[in-house]
């Protein structure tokens, strides 16, 4: 079982991966909007400052994950012919579930207050919270809960892409590192210039 966790994409079927996927990206995308959170791009959770609607939300996370299907089909026709469809778009809906846990700590009360008192204090030149050592082993622990999925997103993205288009020489994986690193500089620019909202 912990062989298929490894690499889902390997192991279960693309009807499920497909379905998994969807309904994590709407469920995530409630959650998102009843934590006034957003998706301002392809890798950020931000805290509202304006007020998005529920399906406001959906449009940001799906042109996100739009974006992220086009750029990774294109470039996995370039590393094999026979690359589907569907298993991009599951490459990219399940890798983002590991990516939305970050919401975990967004429903934990007393972890958002230290987080929110230390944010206050930094913005007002009131240091003394650094001092303080329960806020900022919160703090340190979120950080490493955030590091921890944003890794495993990234893992997950890598193994899936490898796996659906059978990618294997370095040059290759050197390429994909540069494709990911251009859909997060693309989507954040993009979300500069399009509105977030419908």
């Amino acid at each position: 079982m912990f062989r298929k966790l490894l690499n889902p994409f390997a192991y279960f079927d693309d009807k499920i991966l497909l379905i998994v996927g969807i309904f994590a990206h709407f469920i995530f995308s409630y959650i998102c909007y009843i934590s006034s959170s957003y998706f301002p791009d392809f890798l950020s959770i931000q805290k509202v400052k304006i007020a998005f609607s529920f399906p406001d939300i959906v449009y940001q996370n799906t042109r996100n994950v739009f974006i992220a299907v086009v750029i990774f089909y294109i470039f996995g026709k370039i590393i094999n012919s026979k690359t589907r469809l569907v298993d991009i778009i599951n490459v990219v809906l399940i890798s983002r579930i590991a990516y939305y846990a970050v919401f975990i700590t967004d429903f934990i009360p007393f972890i958002n207050h230290k987080i929110d008192r230390l944010a206050e204090g930094v913005l007002s030149n009131n240091f003394s919270m650094l001092h303080d050592i329960s806020t900022m082993t919160i703090v340190v622990i979120v950080a490493f809960i955030a590091i921890f999925f944003m890794a495993l997103m990234f893992y997950y993205l890598y193994i899936g892409f490898k796996t659906v288009t059978n990618m294997k020489s370095l040059q290759q994986t050197i390429v994909f590192v540069a494709v990911v690193l251009f859909l997060i500089i693309f989507t954040s620019i993009l979300a500069l210039i399009i509105p977030q909202k419908i």
